[in-house]
């Protein structure tokens, strides 16, 4: 053995002696506790953020709460949540994902799952994560709404008149679901669907009310013309199912069959629609409503010159409808020929001088493409202002008009008061929040480029802001 060896032993020895031979006054040894479990502190700072619309410090609370618990799921559920209602599927979609793995609660899973699979457009996942979460909990009503209009985008009727039934033994007073139930229930029985829909406060079940209470000689067409009120109030599934129910009466209905390929375009899918709205002008090549529909189409695929074809034509059959003339201004941005863009744009506000929405168009073609005439694109602007002076997006663009032409205190003005018509409105913090950054006022301008984060749910648009706020002095 070494000496050193020999040494180290000796005096660990000696140590030990020393350590047992004391004979002093024991000293009782502080009992221990256990650390504070911070989770629910922090999801409770998470929850005072949500309250008052701080979404990217309850964002912060909840990656904190999950890195200080990473056993516990709740943060991820947490998140999921938010998530949803920031549209980051993607993210909440992991985060449900997370909270699975960690033993959440199967019921609180598929509800969350459900959800974003309706958000995402996968129908038939809604439809497989909805009945399993209502096998788990029968009395869901936001659940029953998602799985009922799956059921009414696969055209599965009966299933979601069902479905609708049940909803509303849940909740009689739930409006959306009446409103849908009477449209499906106007397929076999307008009485019935009057009864449904005609004490329901809503802009569709209004409509629906009009419509089934007016006398009706040819019902395909009383049906034709309820698709049509859905699509108008955003409903492109109901149109669908009402509307594939005349065809299949009515092959050579021209209108109908545009319609419902309108409607199926706007549901994704494409290749059908193309198929009805082609047959629709080929049945009626003078019908102004199918070729607007199918030019649009066009719009929308991005193939301007079959767009400016059929938009035209429809111009020409419908001269003065300000709608096809911003459409095919839209056309001709399309095809890079701003100045033509710009006399159809003229055309549209000739033909509806009091209507905001085309004034809102027309601020938006001259600030978005600018023309070089900096009036033209402050004058369109406070036309809408003068137009609707309530509209927080009117205000927005006057604002923005003015900081593009070189007037920083009158913009300002504007942005300030669009924030304040609508504390909500992304936009004018983003805005704002550029204004402030040019002027110098770093403070300001996080602030303001924070909100907008806080509000927006644009995935794109959020690109922009977290870059804009990244870069904020």
């Amino acid at each position: 053995m070494s000496a050193a060896r020999a040494i180290g032993l000796f005096l660990s020895a000696l140590f030990l002696v020393s350590c047992t031979s004391y004979s002093g006054p024991a000293v009782p040894s502080p009992a221990l506790t256990a650390a504070p479990d911070p989770c629910p502190v922090l999801l409770q700072a998470a929850a005072q953020h949500a309250a008052v619309g701080e979404r990217s410090e309850q964002e912060a609370a909840l990656q904190d709460a999950a890195a200080a618990c990473p056993g516990d799921p709740a943060p991820f559920l947490h998140l999921a949540a938010l998530y949803l209602e920031w549209n980051r599927l993607e993210e909440g979609m992991a985060a449900v994902d997370r909270a699975e793995r960690l033993g959440a609660a199967p019921l609180a899973v598929q509800v969350l799952r459900t959800a974003f699979y309706a958000a995402l457009g996968d129908w038939r996942q809604v439809v497989a994560c909805g009945e399993l979460a209502l096998e788990m909990d029968p009395a869901n009503v936001s659940v029953w709404h998602q799985v009922a209009l799956a059921y009414v985008v696969q055209e599965r009727v009966g299933d979601a008149r069902g479905a609708y039934g049940a909803l509303l033994q849940l909740a009689p007073g739930d409006g959306l679901a009446r409103a849908r139930l009477g449209v499906l229930l106007a397929l076999y029985d307008p009485a019935a669907a009057l009864a449904y829909v005609q004490d329901v406060d809503s802009p569709l079940a209004v409509d629906l009310t009009s419509l089934l209470a007016a006398d009706h000689d040819d019902p395909d067409y009383l049906l034709a013309r309820i698709g049509q009120v859905c699509l108008a109030h955003d409903e492109p599934a109901l149109a669908g199912v009402v509307l594939r129910r005349v065809v299949n009466h009515h092959p050579t209905y021209a209108d109908a069959q545009a319609l419902l390929g309108q409607a199926l375009g706007q549901l994704g899918r494409t290749g059908e629609a193309l198929e009805h709205l082609e047959l629709a002008v080929d049945l009626a090549p003078d019908s102004g409503l199918a070729r607007s529909l199918l030019g649009l189409y066009w719009l929308q695929e991005g193939d301007f010159s079959r767009a400016r074809l059929h938009l035209e034509a429809a111009y020409d059959l419908d001269p003065e409808n300000p709608a096809l003339a911003l459409a095919i201004a839209e056309v001709y941005v399309g095809l890079g020929r701003y100045d033509v863009a710009a006399i159809w744009i003229d055309e549209a506000t000739r033909q509806a001088p009091s209507d905001p929405a085309v004034w809102e168009q027309a601020a938006r073609f001259y600030l978005d493409r600018r023309t070089g005439e900096g009036m033209r694109d402050v004058g369109a602007a406070q036309t809408l202002v003068a137009l609707a002076p309530e509209s927080a997006t009117a205000h927005d663009l006057l604002g923005w008009a003015c900081f593009l032409t070189g007037q920083p205190a009158a913009a300002e003005v504007y942005l300030c008061q669009a924030v304040e018509l609508d504390p909500h409105l992304a936009l004018a913090h983003y805005h704002l929040g550029q204004l402030y950054a040019y002027l110098g006022r770093g403070a300001e301008a996080r602030e303001a480029l924070s909100l907008a984060l806080d509000c927006n749910t644009d995935p794109a648009l959020r690109l922009e802001i977290e870059t804009a706020l990244s870069a904020a002095p």
